[in-house]
């Protein structure tokens, strides 16, 4: 069995080798959507063009998932400095589920079960990110 970021590399590596898109449409409106967020311009894109946005999507799931690790760790430094570097959507989708997920109360950054909601925040994103959560 292949995992996410497997498939999608190997349509980037096929849509590199056919000249043509291959994959885009078998994927969900939300990973079509991350896939085109990373292309920045859209109109007219070349397979090298497509091949790359696909191979920038699984980097940018890669280093969200770092940056979870990272706070469930406890290294705040780099759990801190990964979130900066997330797309300003993405930072306020994860503010909204860390707030939802206490119930609006304002949390400490510096406590371990800070840190733990935090992760999970991020991972929650993620998985929206990844369109796992689409029916």
């Amino acid at each position: 069995m292949n995992t996410f970021a497997e498939i999608i590399q190997d349509y980037a590596e096929r849509t590199r080798r056919e000249g043509k898109s291959v994959g885009l449409d078998e994927l969900n409106a939300t990973q079509q959507a991350e896939i085109l967020r990373q292309l920045g311009s859209p109109n007219k894109v070349s397979p090298e063009g497509l091949a790359h946005a696909m191979e920038s999507y699984v980097s940018a799931l890669q280093h969200q998932a770092d940056v979870a690790k990272a706070f469930f760790l406890g290294d705040l430094e780099r759990g801190v400095d990964g979130l900066i570097g997330l797309p300003e959507d993405i930072r306020t989708q994860i503010d909204q589920l860390i707030w939802e997920a206490s119930g609006g109360e304002p949390i400490d950054p510096t406590l371990v079960d800070s840190h733990h909601l935090i992760a999970s925040a991020i991972m929650h994103s993620l998985e929206m990110r990844m369109g796992m959560l689409e029916e």
